[in-house]
């Protein structure tokens, strides 16, 4: 049997790192940056960004980025290779999208069945020229210019990612951008644009949607910006202590933001044994302290309005799921599909190989919670995507390594440390 036990210091935020990159890139003068994450994926960004004519060294494990401004990318001699990342692909045609430069973003075979027109739709409505492949995938060419005009975008998707393709691309635009969301995502960009003290607005609705108000084009100053650690990647050690039997793990200075940490409400709400405590404000994020430790979990429901909030983490939601008492319901996971891999085929093909009851209805997962045994090696389809790899490595733990994962080199794509971070955790018990 094993157990995690102890205390470790995650890696630092995925998108964060993205934004830190692209946004200091978008200033002028030199940023320091700290504690970047140097995955697969955000180094995509980095290189992308030196194509674009953008200075960035790295020295005493710092990262140096030499801004050109909001209206200073090149035009790139090469195709802009985007491998594995959508967010790197998705915001870096925003960025590029308001500089009177061409550019064609290419991406590895995985990337490239990803839907890109959910972006280039909006930026062509203010004048972008965008050659698409298929009318939705990678490749991709695109003409911007920084005649674009300025406008309202209703988002009909919730995303993140396309809110924030939206707002670089307003960056240099002449005039008022208003971006409106349905749905609350993810508001790490606002969050940092706030920080560099970028002048624009937030307004609240009474339904529930919000306005984002940009007058460009913008002149934003260089600052030094920390990159706090990622609570998604924390969520993997958070549900190994809860489902192995005398597990107890501690992490400190992870980020606390209220749009990235609904999947230790609904870990607490199935029973979990979590202690938050907020310590600190890090470059315009909150961070804290988590401790978690085994629990008894029961099944939950969780509703469709959460699942923009917890795109990331429903992988490790469905291992614990598979440990709980009872049935878990979750609803609204069509997203699931548009990532690394269709996570709803994904986990569902690897619960019922290792003889979990599961079903799927649409875009809906119920995952009946069973005590199963396994005295047999079984194989797990990571279909290439990190979070899967990551989510059955942790069922590892209380399967002593009897779940043969056929790929964990996807790992690096977003947690390089991940394997080293487990291994420092896991500990052998004599039960």
């Amino acid at each position: 049997m094993l157990k995690l036990k102890g205390s470790i210091k995650i890696s630092g935020d995925k998108s964060i790192s993205h934004r830190a990159l692209i946004l200091s890139a978008m200033s002028k003068g030199k940023t320091k940056i700290t504690n970047l994450l140097e995955s697969d994926d955000v180094m995509r960004t980095l290189e992308i960004l030196r194509e674009l004519g953008v200075k960035i060294t790295k020295s005493n494990n710092c990262w140096f980025v030499y801004g050109n401004g909001t209206n200073g990318f090149i035009e790139p001699e090469n195709a802009l290779d985007c491998g594995n990342s959508g967010t790197t692909a998705r915001l870096m045609i925003g960025a590029v999208s308001s500089n009177p430069i061409k550019c064609t973003f290419v991406g590895d075979k995985s990337l490239s069945k990803r839907s890109m027109s959910r972006v280039t739709k909006y930026l062509e409505d203010v004048g972008t020229e965008v050659n698409i492949t298929k009318k939705d995938y990678l490749p991709l060419m695109i003409h911007g210019s920084e005649n674009l005009l300025p406008t309202t975008h209703h988002i009909q998707k919730a995303s993140a990612q396309i809110k924030s393709a939206l707002i670089l691309a307003s960056l240099n635009i002449h005039g008022k951008t208003k971006i409106v969301e349905k749905t609350l995502t993810r508001d790490h960009t606002e969050r940092m644009m706030k920080y560099l003290n970028i002048n624009f607005k937030i307004k609240k609705l009474n339904n529930g949607s919000r306005i984002i108000e940009l007058n460009g084009p913008y002149e934003i100053n260089s600052k030094d910006i920390e990159v706090v650690s990622d609570p998604s990647s924390a969520s993997f050690f958070i549900v190994g202590a809860l489902i192995a039997p005398g597990s107890k793990v501690m992490l400190k200075n992870i980020m606390m933001n209220p749009t990235r940490i609904a999947f230790l409400k609904i870990l607490k709400s199935m029973g979990g044994k979590i202690k938050i405590k907020k310590t600190k404000n890090i470059s315009g994020e909150e961070v804290g302290s988590i401790t978690a430790e085994y629990s008894k979990l029961k099944g939950v429901n969780i509703p469709s309005k959460l699942s923009a909030m917890l795109i990331d983490e429903y992988p490790i939601l469905s291992i614990a799921a598979s440990q709980a008492k009872g049935k878990t319901v979750m609803k609204g996971l069509d997203e699931l599909r548009h990532k690394e891999s269709d996570r709803i085929n994904s986990i569902v093909t690897n619960f019922k190989n290792i003889g979990f009851k599961i079903t799927n209805k649409k875009n809906d997962l119920i995952i009946y919670g069973k005590d199963i045994k396994i005295k047999k090696n079984i194989k797990i389809k990571t279909f290439d995507d990190h979070r899967i790899a990551m989510s059955f490595s942790i069922l590892n733990i209380i399967y002593d390594n009897y779940l043969n994962i056929d790929n964990k080199d996807c790992i690096s794509i977003s947690y390089p440390h991940f394997e080293k971070h487990l291994n420092s955790l896991t500990v052998k018990t004599n039960g």
